[in-house]
């Protein structure tokens, strides 16, 4: 992965490429276009990608409705995760819902430069910043009647997937990059951080790098949520006494000496 020369500007188009990268977006190709199977994960791979998956569909469905009012115009939303596979897609009308369909465009499908050609959401994956792709730059003759902009969905210190929101060829989309960097921003740190599952799983991973036992782990929980050793000797039938011990436990092997540093640390 490369990026242009320019580090004051915020986004690239295809006529910032090297000609050899350039010609490297037909070259990758591949004959199942849009259609190859999706390589195999371990387990725990499937899992962090599912969770963070799922946040980020959910994570931008809210901030779309929450926003919708404010784009005038016709438009589609593409959700691709980090390795281009498209998560989820939003259609402003019925009508462009059943054009993509026609397209052979929905969930699943992939829009890396290796199946794709060249597209803003390969663009931003091969520059690592936000992409503007327009008309006939595409590859794809389905995105030919599009102007699209692509921005990285970054967080916990990596690209998680790519936002794309795409305009009819005839409008202006120089808005559109601010625009799309704020809506990536805001799914990321406005809705994601936010999403109980990614929480949950965020804090295991934190809770796991100390080693912490089982029964720390539902007292650690009980604990960052606020509740009383009391409501947790309830909720976990054991003695009051032994819900400060597993609490004492867990400071000694997380360095802390208090809640809030408890806190701190799984926030």
């Amino acid at each position: 992965m490369t990026t242009i020369n320019s580090k004051t500007k915020m986004w690239c188009s295809p006529g910032d490429l090297p000609a050899d990268q350039a010609a490297s977006f037909r070259q990758m190709i591949s004959s199942d276009t849009r259609k190859p199977l999706r390589p195999s994960k371990t387990s725990c791979v499937q899992e962090n990608k599912a969770i963070y998956s799922e946040a980020m569909v959910m994570s931008l469905r809210e901030e779309i409705l929450e926003i919708n009012r404010f784009i005038p115009i016709p438009y589609i939303v593409f959700l691709a995760d980090e390795e281009g596979w498209i998560l989820d897609l939003i259609c402003s009308s019925r009508k462009l819902q059943e054009t993509m369909d026609l397209a052979g465009l929905s969930r699943g499908i992939n829009l890396s430069k290796r199946y794709s050609g060249l597209n803003a959401v390969s663009l931003a994956m091969e520059m690592n910043r936000i992409g503007v792709v327009r008309g006939e730059e595409h590859s794809d003759a389905a995105f030919w009647n599009w102007n699209c902009v692509c921005a990285p969905l970054v967080l916990d210190g990596g690209t998680q997937g790519y936002v794309d929101i795409s305009f009819h060829v005839d409008q202006h989309i120089d808005f559109a990059i601010p625009f799309v960097q704020q809506l990536a921003e805001n799914v990321a740190y406005k809705r994601m951080v936010n999403n109980k599952g990614l929480q949950k799983y965020r804090r295991d991973a934190v809770l796991g790098e100390y080693k912490l036992t089982a029964r720390e782990k539902e007292v650690a929980s009980l604990w960052l949520s606020g509740k009383s050793a009391l409501h947790i000797s309830s909720a976990l039938g054991i003695s009051e006494g032994s819900v400060r011990n597993v609490v004492k436990s867990i400071y000694i092997k997380m360095n802390v000496n208090d809640r809030s540093q408890f806190a701190r640390k799984l926030m």
